[in-house]
């Protein structure tokens, strides 16, 4: 998310072999090979795409598991509301969801409703795809105890309709400044909504609360900080050049960040950073432009790293320490080390959002896991010492790529599971499971509800509706139970 960039793909047919597997073979029984994957995001949805070409030579279900009772992960609540192109994969989605081999299971929290250990008894194949859903922490001082300071995580999550943030109440009247910590395509998509005109807002399908909140909003002047350089920004071109053409908002960049790009070390990079590398010096040297007239303005300064933030009971400022390259590092390095050269500056705000990555979690004591980097311990996608156990997406590889990595990669586990599968490597694929009703059934003696994709298309009828009475193209409900009681039959 969070922005994570997602774009309508083409999936080519990689998997271009037929399985040499009969229903005869040894290792299968009859009945269908029973898959689940944890997680309706893309993730999960482009895996399962490529996962029903198995269905076409031997018997086989896959159901989506999914926490929320709605499906879609980021793409319906990371996704930026002014990016509705993005949001269109969900009619890809759909038609995966719609398979007649495939089935949606919401409102299930696998790892609280359910154990993990305890899918064996109904899957023969498990795909953990749930995403990484932690902010990473600064651990400064004010960060926990001063008001007005966010994680990208949450303040993303508030305009976007998360349930568990919509009582999320940014002060956004009290202070024309903020600050956002990080130079990825999220802090990005933050400050491209806090400088928007509110009558472009109201047109996409942000959340009404967080609509009326951004109406009173005195912010006019938003600074992005970065650790190291302008050659190591993580925002891709599409997110710069969207903040450069924002009505009445204007880029105030130091031309003295740039002077050390030359064109020799722009012809050396690869495409996309070249071309974002040649638009940052564009806006950089457009900045004296007179033909923009602007009433907010947005900053990029580099070669800074927070040391606290200060505040009575809100924070007021942020200290920054400044960095540099260490040695005779490569200006231009991808991941170029940084040292802190015991300079100290104050910058002034009223709003801080952190925007400094994402990490997974534990769902399960039972899953194999690396706390420092936020993954589940696995070689090539296959959980350690769990057969028949998969991970795929940022729960796999770590919080980083956009949607195409995603699904490059979901070819690669598909093929993956389908050698296994060949190869005989999974040896409980002649045990008869249930799938989707055993889970269903358990589910429901612990007294928890399940969210059919029919469900889903009741709150969606709803959503949509309430969203055209407004003018807008949805209106997101914000309350879990309010969920479940329009989905209810």
């Amino acid at each position: 998310m969070f922005t994570h960039v997602i774009r309508r793909t083409f999936i080519p047919c990689l998997i271009q072999r037929s399985l040499s597997i009969a229903t005869t073979n040894s290792t299968l029984s009859s009945s269908p090979i029973r898959i689940c994957i944890v997680g309706s995001g893309p993730a999960g949805f482009y895996l399962t795409q490529n996962l029903l070409k198995l269905s076409q030579t031997i018997p086989t279900t896959i159901d989506i598991i999914e926490r929320a009772p709605v499906p879609f992960g980021l793409v319906r609540y990371g996704v930026a509301p002014d990016h509705p192109e993005v949001k269109n994969v969900m009619h890809t989605f759909t038609k995966i969801a719609e398979h007649e081999n495939v089935r949606f299971i919401g409102n299930v929290h696998i790892g609280k409703t359910v154990g993990l250990k305890e899918l064996q008894d109904f899957y023969h194949i498990v795909v953990l795809a749930y995403g990484s859903s932690v902010e990473r922490s600064l651990n400064i001082p004010g960060e926990k105890t001063l008001a007005n300071v966010f994680s990208a995580k949450d303040f993303v999550g508030w305009y976007n309709g998360v349930p568990e943030n919509a009582e999320l109440r940014p002060q956004l009247d009290r202070t024309d400044r903020a600050v956002i910590i990080g130079m990825g395509n999220v802090a990005l998509d933050c400050a491209r909504i806090l400088l928007s005109s509110i009558d472009d807002l109201a047109k996409t399908d942000i959340t009404d609360q967080a609509l009326d909140i951004l109406r009173q909003s005195r912010i006019r002047h938003v600074t992005l900080v970065g650790r190291r350089g302008p050659m190591q920004v993580s925002f891709t071109i599409k997110e710069l050049r969207e903040l450069t053409k924002l009505t009445g908002v204007k880029s105030r960049l130091n031309q003295e960040d740039f002077n050390r790009i030359d064109q020799n070390m722009i012809d050396k990079l690869e495409r996309p950073r070249k071309r974002l590398t040649e638009l940052l010096l564009k806006t950089v040297q457009a900045k004296h432009s007179k033909e923009k007239v602007a009433e907010r303005f947005w900053y990029l300064k580099f070669w800074r790293r927070p040391k606290q933030f200060n505040g009575k009971t809100t924070v007021e400022s942020i200290d920054f320490e400044h960095t540099q390259p260490v040695g005779n590092c490569n200006f231009s390095e991808e991941n170029l080390p940084v040292q802190q050269n015991q300079t100290i500056e104050t910058i002034p705000c009223g709003l801080v959002i952190k925007s400094i990555g994402y990490q997974g979690i534990q769902i399960d004591p039972w899953l194999p896991f690396d706390h420092e980097r936020g993954v589940i311990l696995n070689r090539q996608n296959r959980i350690d010492d769990r057969p028949g156990f998969y991970c795929a997406g940022w729960i796999g590889r770590g919080a980083r790529g956009v949607i195409a990595e995603t699904t490059t990669e979901s070819h690669t586990i598909a093929k993956r599971i389908i050698d296994d599968i060949e190869q005989g490597r999974l040896v409980n694929l002649r045990d008869i499971k249930s799938g989707g009703d055993g889970l269903v059934s358990l589910a429901k003696s612990r007294q928890v509800r399940c969210i059919s994709y029919e469900d889903w298309k009741k709150l969606d009828a709803h959503e949509t509706n309430l969203g055209l009475s407004k003018g807008k193209p949805r209106e997101k409900i914000l309350n879990i139970q309010k969920m479940l009681e329009l989905t209810a039959p």
